[in-house]
């Protein structure tokens, strides 16, 4: 159950489901946000019951002006709800369903999540945590912490 759960958690991280209350960023802040951008190193680490998994952060994000929230972030298979106050965007929120590779229907729960862009407007660094629900198609359950940390590129706006 642990390999594909692993592969599918890493791009799930990438575009957890995250809520935020509130909001308040300008226009200035959130412009430092939109566009996409692309991962160029990092981890997500989860936690088990059985051991420690480590798996490279890959892929890109496309963050866009939100209607409830500052921003949403738009990578498959969940959705990012995020504030902004300067140059950090922070979200928490629900859980986050998806089918992995080998047919197991996994829940990610962020508990805490930002993306905080460096004065070069250029990079980011991500930082995120929370846990991971996984229900095997045999009826086996685990529950694993997830911890994620990445570095961005700016590829567009």
């Amino acid at each position: 159950m642990r390999t594909s759960f692993k592969m599918m958690t890493a791009a799930a991280c990438l575009g957890g489901a995250l809520a935020a209350c509130g909001g308040g960023g300008d226009a200035a802040e959130m412009a430092k946000f939109t566009g996409t951008w692309s991962a160029i190193s990092g981890t997500t680490t989860l936690s088990c019951p059985d051991g420690t998994f480590a798996t490279p952060v890959g892929g890109q994000v496309q963050w866009s002006k939100g209607v409830s929230t500052d921003l949403v972030q738009s990578s498959p298979p969940c959705v990012i709800d995020a504030n902004v106050l300067g140059s950090t965007a922070t979200g928490t929120g629900p859980a986050c369903t998806f089918d992995d590779a080998a047919g197991n229907t996994d829940t990610l729960t962020v508990t805490s999540y930002t993306f905080v862009v460096a004065p070069d407007g250029q990079t980011a660094e991500e930082n995120g945590a929370g846990s991971v629900l996984a229900n095997a198609p045999n009826g086996a359950t685990e529950t694993c912490t997830m911890s994620e940390t990445a570095s961005y590129q700016r590829l567009s706006r």
